[in-house]
């Protein structure tokens, strides 16, 4: 996971430069480092688990908790913000609207599964998969930049998501389906958490387009650009 990301933002972020000249604002400076602290964490926390450091995994757990949190508020306000400034969207994320809705749906799924992970964080079966699952939901903004560039770069360029974007939404779904057959592999059962993170996934995309078109979206997208 933590490789997409990187992949998906790398001409656009990780490798366009990281000075102020090169980048909109501040506010995408923190989100992308919050985000960017966030799939760190996500590597670094399970290796410690490994190695039975427990102790240091549970206090960076706190931290990790403030971050989530983080990502959060300052996704909404880089999603306005990039609402506010005017710029032209991609054809392919659709309206402002589809745009903004589809932003904040995902950022309530991921905070969602955060936060039911924190609170079933000793219940190490809910907590491993509740994680995962919110990881999950933050795949297909990266894996958009991988079929629909951004900024264009000779050196990265992914064929196979340019030819074939409905996986944008299928590889978050095949991460899901991979821990179903892994839980199935050596436990026998398929956990609750992993089921209804799957099938909240696989809503995101209706429950999305169904928001997007009711007035109230249309009128927040409208009120969050600037006049015409």
């Amino acid at each position: 996971m933590l490789a997409i990301v990187f992949l998906g933002f790398a001409s656009s972020y990780f490798l366009r430069g990281v000075t102020l000249s090169h980048q909109p604002s501040v506010l995408v400076h923190a989100h992308g480092l919050v985000f960017s602290s966030w799939m760190v964490l996500g590597v670094v926390q399970p290796a410690l688990v490994a190695t039975g450091e427990l102790r240091l995994h549970r206090r960076l757990g706190l931290a990790g908790a403030l971050i989530a949190g983080a990502m959060v508020v300052l996704g909404v306000l880089t999603t306005f913000g990039t609402l506010a400034r005017g710029l032209a969207l991609p054809p392919a994320l659709g309206s402002p609207a589809s745009f903004l809705i589809g932003n904040l749906i995902e950022l309530l799924f991921f905070g969602a599964f955060v936060a039911l992970a924190v609170y079933r964080r000793n219940d190490r079966i809910v907590h491993k998969r509740a994680m995962l699952i919110a990881n999950a939901a933050l795949l297909p903004p990266a894996l958009f930049r991988m079929a629909f560039p951004v900024v264009e770069h000779p050196a990265l360029t992914f064929p196979v998501m340019v030819q074939h974007p409905a996986l944008i939404g299928l590889v978050p779904l095949a991460a899901i389906a991979a821990l179903c057959v892994f839980d199935l592999a050596t436990r026998r059962r398929v956990f609750v958490v992993t089921v209804i993170g799957g099938a909240l996934l696989c809503a995101m995309g209706p429950l999305s387009d169904a928001v997007t078109a009711t007035t109230l979206a249309q009128r927040l997208a409208a009120w969050a650009q600037p006049p015409s």
